[in-house]
This record gives structure tokens, C-alpha cells and sequence, in this order.
């Protein structure tokens, strides 16, 4: 039986070429063939769920999004990578082994919403994280992955805040991170 490691690889992926021969970037060349609405389909119906302790269905979160575009903003994908709960180092272990994983998905997650660009929200103590996360996203465009979006690292407080995804929003917008009404 082959081994398919699906979450963390067994050293850390140090380059887009070795991340590519791992099989690396056919999700988001996969994601650019179909509709928004037929990868929003595809990835409810594979049970995938966000990482938090909700465990949201992705494909529905995603669908939700779609449906509640701005017609003055654009879309926005947010990853939230900053973990605050007690105890936890599950978003840095991710980005430390494999940064392009994440990235790679928030850009399947643009092409499903139609964003017009991407912004990982971390820690600023993050700051190993903060710097490998940069590198690749300058791999990533170099490589014309990021075909047209727009691709930051928002580096916030420390204090535990992004457990509440709308405070997270309310300070990338540069306001207090006080939940808001959503």
C-alpha cells in the first residue's frame, strides 16, 4: 500500500519544486477546470472541515461566501494561522512543514469564491512562520500561481483574538478585535 501523507509530510518541504513532486499543485489546477459552484459541490460533498474547533464544513462555508459577494468590496479569503488556544502549536506545525499546502488551498478556496485576493492572518511573534509564509508566497507568484490575486500576511497582535473569526476581520480592517455581528 502506498503512503499518502495528507496533513504532514515526513520533513519539512523546503521549495515549490519539491512540493510539486509531491504531487503539489494538481488541487489548484484542478480547481481552475470547473465552476465555483461545481468545486463548492466537490468539496462538501468530500466531508473536508476547517481545522477549527467547529470542524465547519468547507464546501458550505465556501458556498456561503459565493452567495454573499459585495457588490462594492471585493472577496477576500482569510486564513486564519494564528492559534490561540492553550496548548496548541497545530497552524505553526502545518506552515513548518508545509507552507505551499496552505497557500495552495487558500488559492483553490480564491477560485471558489472568486476572491480577488488572499490575506494568512498570524501572530506577529510568529515570526519563523511570518518569514517562510512570505518566501513561498513570493514563490508561488513567481511561479504564476497566484494568477491576478492579491496575496499579503497580515502580521497581528499576540492575545489570544483570533478564536472568533470576526475579530480577526475587525483587526486586519484596523479597528479593535471586538467580534462583530455577522
Amino acid at each position: 500500500m502506498t503512503i499518502v501523507h495528507r496533513v504532514l509530510y515526513p520533513h519539512p518541504i523546503t521549495d515549490l519544486d519539491e512540493y510539486m513532486a509531491t504531487g503539489g499543485g494538481k488541487g489548484l489546477e484542478a480547481a481552475r477546470g470547473v465552476e465555483p459552484a461545481a468545486l463548492a459541490d466537490v468539496v462538501e460533498a468530500s466531508g473536508l472541515r476547517g481545522r477549527g474547533g467547529a470542524g465547519f464544513p468547507t464546501g458550505v462555508k465556501w458556498r456561503t461566501v459565493a452567495a454573499n459577494r459585495s457588490d462594492v468590496l471585493p472577496t477576500t479569503v482569510v486564513v486564519n494561522g494564528a492559534e490561540g488556544e492553550p496548548g496548541t502549536f497545530k497552524d505553526r506545525t502545518i506552515l513548518r512543514n508545509n507552507p505551499y499546502q496552505v497557500v495552495e488551498g487558500a488559492l483553490i478556496a480564491a477560485v471558489a469564491v472568486d476572491a480577488a485576493s488572499v490575506i494568512f492572518g498570524l501572530k506577529r511573534s510568529f515570526a519563523a512562520e511570518v518569514s517562510r509564509l512570505r518566501q513561498v508566497i513570493d514563490e508561488v507568484i513567481a511561479a504564476g500561481w497566484a494568477a491576478g490575486l492579491e496575496i499579503d500576511v497580515f502580521e497581528g497582535p499576540n492575545e489570544y483574538l483570533y478564536g472568533e473569526e470576526t475579530a480577526l476581520l475587525e483587526t486586519i480592517d484596523g479597528r479593535y478585535p471586538f467580534p462583530r455581528i455577522a
